[in-house]
């Protein structure tokens, strides 16, 4: 029987199937359909692993010229793992065992149970366990680059046995198709890139050993028969499931593994992989998740397909695919702050890693920036630094690629984000335009940078499935955004944890203008479903920013708020002071505010930060914030 929820629901579900595509509704309401009834299970056999052997064997000693300071932070990593410890999500050391135990949420204790039923009758949440990718990260295999890493710059068995003795115990505690571990299709794919990763760097990777290659194509051939319902996602998963199959299948041809199958992989793998990139990828670069760290996760993608492409020395992709990974590597370059290596904390973000061979913080994106750039663009934009160990480690000669000094400019990313630069400072505004589906309620979401300073910014996620439903509401709603909202209503209604319905219209998109000698504004409007509409107006020039709100329609109370970089805040009337500058506030009659929010930088981690709360009534259509 139909709860009356979903009944008041079925006009949201109504208005928002066409925008998500008829065709993918249709094929994932059929994926669900099989999954219950049991006939998708018929499509992946289980069996075991012959996993008697070493996944990886000795090489040659030689001596290494990775700088010092690289290998300190890398040898002290790698130790952590030999005692049991693994870090999650870029961030977190848990101590799992060693071997791990590989169905353990560490973060709250708990066994995943039924691990050794089918993945097709595990459900996709499970109350007792919590989230989900806390149990799965693990089995993402960070850990085994990183050992491959310390092994070849130091020659010490101990990092090769961990990493065989593991990987063996993985193998045998997960029979294919058997337990939580094969339920994702993408997680599959995660740890092909992983393992391909270990293999370039162990200089194995043209000799394959029989476990590992039979490893890799019990991965593809989870991916395969599944992949039309992660490309109903339209997100990365369609995007990383291919790249797996490409890479994947393209590596055991050469290595003449089942040339049958691997020929299947490989030819599905270019095609799907060519499909998305010029689906998802606008002209100027923007990915169809409005998120900075899944756009991470795209570049990495495309930059893992293109350097084995290369390495194996396949035909090109089409001209068609190379603009859009260009474009997409200067996109991340924007929004990149160039002092600290960050960018905002905008959208989704799950914590999500895949270029892991190098020692930078998870927030910094220079990583990726950097080889994106080599790959796609032949030019490097950063100078020398840590954040160069991928090209170290994935054989790019620094010297064989062109240096540019480039200077930002202010510019409109696909009518979807403007990115604006001043003296010492830079602002972000979310604009109010959507192809694909929204992950938050962030529309005129507005950030703020000064000398690598966060100053203005975003809550970020936390959890997708914390256990505390209000908290993960929270994350997803307009309160945790530096935007505006009417009668603490959302910007547009849930209907589901990764979904909103009746997306706002955007009612202008304006350019950048100036405004007078040394100054420029840039603004956006939009009507939401109830029919209010909200202007936001930046103008900017030497470091001052002014954020001027303007508000139509039928509201009790609105609401601006700013979450602000940690600091000791003093309000004085309608004038914030802090140790980087000024916030004053405008007309008198607004009431002004702080408060403490929830703030989340990285997965599973969250501290108090302060909100600058600006509220008026009815009567009032503007409120001016000044940022100096």
């Amino acid at each position: 029987m139909l709860g009356i929820d979903f009944i008041k629901k079925v006009p949201l579900y109504l208005d928002v199937i066409p925008r998500l595509g008829l065709g993918n509704v249709a094929y994932v309401a059929w994926y669900r359909f099989t999954l219950k009834t049991g006939i998708r299970k018929y499509l992946f056999p289980v069996a075991d692993f012959d996993s008697g052997r070493d996944f990886f064997y000795p090489v040659q000693d030689k001596e290494s010229d990775l700088p010092e300071e690289w290998k300190k932070h890398l040898l002290e990593d790698a130790d952590k793992i030999v005692q049991g410890r693994i870090r999650y999500y870029g961030r977190h050391w848990k101590g799992v065992g060693s071997p791990p135990d590989w169905f353990l949420n560490p973060f709250n204790g708990a066994q995943y149970p039924n691990r050794d039923r089918h993945w097709t009758e595990l459900p996709e949440f499970h109350p007792k366990v919590g989230d989900i990718k806390n149990v799965w990260e693990a089995s993402r295999f960070e850990w085994v680059v990183t050992l491959a890493r310390a092994y070849a710059v130091s020659g010490k068995r101990v990092y090769l046995d961990t990493l065989n003795a593991w990987l063996k115990d993985w193998t045998q505690k997960n029979p294919l198709n058997t337990g939580p571990h094969w339920k994702c299709g993408q997680e599959a794919g995660i740890r092909i890139f992983n393992l391909m990763q270990a293999a370039l760097i162990l200089n194995q990777w043209r000799d394959l050993s029989a476990p590992l290659q039979e490893l890799i194509l019990r991965h593809l051939e989870r991916i395969r028969p599944n992949i039309r319902y992660a490309l109903a996602q339209d997100n990365n998963h369609g995007t990383s499931e291919a790249a797996a199959l490409f890479i994947g299948g393209n590596w055991l041809l050469k290595t003449g593994c089942d040339f049958a199958k691997s020929s299947r992989f490989a030819q599905a793998g270019k095609k799907y992989l060519e499909d998305r990139v010029g689906k998802l990828v606008e002209k100027q670069g923007g990915f169809a998740q409005h998120s900075v760290t899944y756009h991470r996760v795209l570049l990495d993608t495309l930059c893992f397909a293109e350097l084995w492409r290369k390495k194996l020395e396949l035909a090109p992709f089409s001209s068609g695919f190379y603009e859009k990974a260009g474009a997409a590597a200067d996109w991340l370059w924007m929004m990149t702050d160039e002092a600290s290596g960050n960018a905002p904390n905008l959208g989704a973000n799950d914590g999500a890693l895949f270029l892991n061979c190098h020692n930078c913080d998870y927030r910094d994106f220079r990583p990726s920036s950097q080889l994106a750039q080599a790959l796609f663009n032949n030019r490097l934009l950063y100078s020398k630094g840590g954040w160069e160990e991928p090209l170290y480690w994935l054989g790019i000669d620094r010297d064989q690629v062109s240096t540019e000094n480039r200077t930002k400019q202010s510019i409109i990313l696909d009518q979807s984000y403007a990115v604006l630069q001043s003296e010492s400072s830079w602002g972000m505004l979310r604009l109010p335009r959507y192809r694909f589906r929204p992950g938050h309620n962030d529309v005129l979401h507005f950030d703020l940078w000064f000398k690598g300073k966060n100053i203005c910014r975003d809550a970020g996620s936390y959890s997708y499935n914390s256990g505390d439903a209000q908290l993960d509401s929270f994350f997803r709603s307009v309160q945790a955004h530096s935007t505006v909202s009417f009668d603490d209503s959302e910007q547009m209604p849930r209907i589901g944890r990764f979904m909103s319905a009746k997306w706002v219209k955007a009612e202008e998109l304006s350019c950048i203008q100036a405004q007078s000698e040394g100054s420029f504004f840039c603004q956006a409007r939009y009507r939401d479903y109830l029919g209010r509409e909200h202007q936001r107006r930046v103008i900017w020039g030497k470091d001052s920013w002014t954020i001027e709100d303007r508000f139509w329609g039928s509201f009790n109370r609105v609401q601006a708020k700013f979450r602000l970089l940690p600091d000791n805040y003093l309000l004085e009337d309608r004038t914030v002071f802090a140790s980087w500058g000024s916030i004053e506030i405008q007309p008198p009659e607004c009431e002004v505010k702080m408060l403490k929010e929830p703030e989340s930088l990285y997965y599973w981690e969250k501290q108090d930060v302060d909100v600058l709360s600006i509220n008026a009534g009815n009567g009032c259509d503007r409120i001016v914030t000044k940022f100096f």
